[in-house]
């Protein structure tokens, strides 16, 4: 279902960025790779995503921080949406950013 809408909205390109997983008694899992993309185009993708999947699901961001912050650093102090229920970096590896939508 998450799979169908996503497909409406979204380029081949954007979709290949993206791996979703759904479950029959828990919140669906979907996870980005952002690696490559500007910072507005990561806010612009993301809240496309937040915005048009209408369950609560985990999105997981992979973003990288080896070649550079800003994404990873706009996620954590600039990026809001009224759906983000909560919001933290992965305590393993620094290149992904969690994000629970409700």
């Amino acid at each position: 279902m998450i799979n169908t809408t996503l497909r409406m909205i979204f380029t081949e390109d954007e979709i290949h960025r993206l791996t979703i997983t759904e479950y029959k008694n828990k919140k669906a899992h979907i996870i980005v790779d952002v690696h490559g993309m500007k910072c507005s185009q990561v806010r612009r993708f993301i809240n496309n995503i937040i915005n048009s999947v209408r369950t609560a699901f985990q999105l997981m961001i992979i973003h990288g921080y080896n070649h550079g912050t800003a994404i990873k650093e706009m996620l954590a102090d600039n990026f809001n949406n009224s759906n983000i229920i909560e919001k933290y970096q992965d305590a393993i590896n620094y290149g992904i950013t969690h994000i629970l939508v409700g």
